[in-house]
């Protein structure tokens, strides 16, 4: 890789930060200035030039060419996705959304639903599986399912139909082996009907008044738009928004990310609260969240809330356990109005522990967004000062301490990161994760038995836990203590069971088969010494 000096081209990369942002959408500020810079090195030592900041002048003095947007595009844009993602929402598509909109589109007999930002394929095929499942109900109906994307390379990929088991790892066995066909090693094909189900389409959601591929003019009963928002600045998100509103039928669903549903402020769309989701309905005189109570806080509140920008939201109506959390999206300005009057009347301390419990959930849900796209200091700055005392009844408190720990640590502040992981600790003593992160972190510090101590309480309470027999193995090398090779053989043992291609949790990027390779590297080097 070619290695330029920052100050060389840093005014170029500032000037490639606007043409991305005006010619793709996606919102590059400052702090990500090194990754464009690393995508502009890959592309020059790629190219005949021999210089990154001459490939750049380049690429800035003369119009950008359809090949060089693709290039950018392929580079910029590659998420990761898999089908059945956050499980929640296609329980909530399956058992709440499909029957109510089947039930009133009877009449016409006719689905329209859209995937806005379909990357590979996995989240439209995966909607496809829950139609097949319903195809009884759906007999002489039109089901239209249209995909689009930014990146050429993804789309491609989705109308191949061909995965590998990192896609399926959240597929039930039984849709496994009704909807996939192993064709070779670690390649599954989806079932050929499936793929007949879904049409793919490039499309640029930065594009003023885009327009749906494959509907003539009809709206869509059902848009998802997820895991995109995020990457756009403030006014483009906003753009979007209203567009996708636009073309939205009238009672139709619109789902984001959770930490996306801070940018959904258009008056037309309600949040209609489901266990674990929250989805927008467009405004039909409340067809569907009049009918029955939605709410996943109790029966004395009501679904349809409102959520203020996730920055400087409004303060709630009603205090949420004394917590601070004015920088956390907060419950809406209707909420006081929404909470029937028997329930404001007689049970208010019940519903204020309510309303606490569902700010916490939907603050971890966020939280888990922004760690995902690895918006470390989102996630720090997300959490309220105060919320380390006031919230440590909510049931979310550990898991929210340990993102936090976690975005600390990544960050470079350690020392705040292990007091942070203590409090998790304190409130979960039995979750391993916790204790394989505290030991990371006490290693980070130099506190090597500290760390040794925390690794083996993690496989005290999980023996199987792979990323823990690693480091301590590595960890005891490196302090020239027994049990090195232990370790090692648990850590080779564990890896031979998985798919050498399987990624490890805990550790991004990693997979079986290489840390398994690693690990007989490590152990022929034990052996020898």
């Amino acid at each position: 890789m070619i290695k330029v000096a920052a100050p060389v081209i840093l005014p170029q990369i500032e000037a490639l930060s606007r043409l991305i942002g005006e010619r793709i959408g996606l919102d590059f500020p400052r702090r990500k200035w090194d990754m464009l810079q690393r995508v502009v090195d890959d592309l020059a030592a790629e190219s005949s030039c021999p210089d990154a900041g001459q490939f750049l002048k380049e690429l800035l003095d003369s119009p950008l060419s359809e090949s060089h947007l693709n290039e950018l595009i392929v580079r910029l844009t590659i998420g990761e996705t898999y089908f059945l993602r956050d499980k929640e929402v296609f329980t909530v598509l399956r058992n709440h959304i499909l029957p109510d909109l089947i039930a009133r589109k009877a009449p016409e007999k006719r689905l329209d639903i859209w995937c806005a930002a379909s990357s590979t394929g996995e989240e439209p095929y995966s909607i496809a599986m829950l139609l097949d499942e319903k195809v009884e109900q759906l007999k002489g109906w039109q089901v239209n399912i249209q995909a689009s994307d930014l990146n050429p390379d993804v789309l491609e990929i989705a109308r191949k139909g061909v995965y590998s088991n990192w896609s399926l790892r959240a597929t039930p066995e039984d849709k496994n082996a009704r909807y996939f066909t192993q064709i070779g090693k670690n390649r599954f094909a989806l079932a050929p009907h499936l793929c007949r189900m879904v049409n793919f389409s490039q499309l640029n959601l930065a594009t003023h008044d885009f327009v749906m591929p494959g509907f003539g003019g009809r709206l869509a009963d059902i848009i998802f738009c997820r895991n995109v928002l995020i990457y756009f600045s403030a006014e483009l998100k906003a753009q979007v928004i209203k567009r996708l509103t636009a073309l939205l039928q009238p009672g139709g669903w619109l789902f984001v990310a959770p930490s996306e549903l801070g940018v959904v402020n258009e008056a037309e769309l309600n949040p209609v609260s489901f266990p674990g989701v929250i989805v927008h309905q467009k405004n039909e005189a409340q067809v569907f969240s009049d009918k029955r109570s939605l709410s996943s806080v109790n029966s004395g509140v009501n679904a349809a809330c409102r959520y203020a920008d996730i920055y400087g939201g409004k303060k709630p109506e009603l205090p949420i356990a004394k917590l601070k959390l004015s920088r956390v999206t907060a419950v809406a300005q209707k909420l006081k109005h929404s909470i029937p009057q028997k329930a404001n009347n007689h049970n208010s301390t019940q519903n204020e522990s309510a309303v606490s419990q569902f700010a916490a959930q939907y603050m971890l849900q966020q939280i888990r967004e922004f760690f995902a796209a690895r918006n470390y200091r989102e996630v720090v700055e997300l959490i309220p000062d105060d919320f380390a005392t006031a919230g440590r009844k909510e049931p979310e408190f550990p898991e929210i301490m340990a993102c936090k720990a976690q975005s600390l640590a990544n960050s470079g502040e350690i020392e705040a990161a292990a007091t942070t992981i203590s409090l998790a600790l304190e409130t979960d003593k039995v979750n391993p994760f916790y204790c394989y992160l505290a030991a990371t972190i006490r290693r980070e510090l130099g506190d090597y038995d500290a760390a040794l101590d925390f690794y083996r309480q993690a496989l005290f309470l999980e023996a199987d836990f792979i990323m823990a027999h690693f480091p301590i193995a590595t960890l005891l090398k490196q302090l020239r203590r027994k049990g090195v090779e232990r370790h090692l053989r648990n850590v080779e043992n564990l890896l031979e069971n998985l798919n050498e291609d399987a990624g490890l949790p805990y550790n991004e990027g990693l997979t079986a088969g290489r840390l398994l390779e690693i690990s007989r590297s490590l152990s022929s080097q034990v052996l020898k010494s």
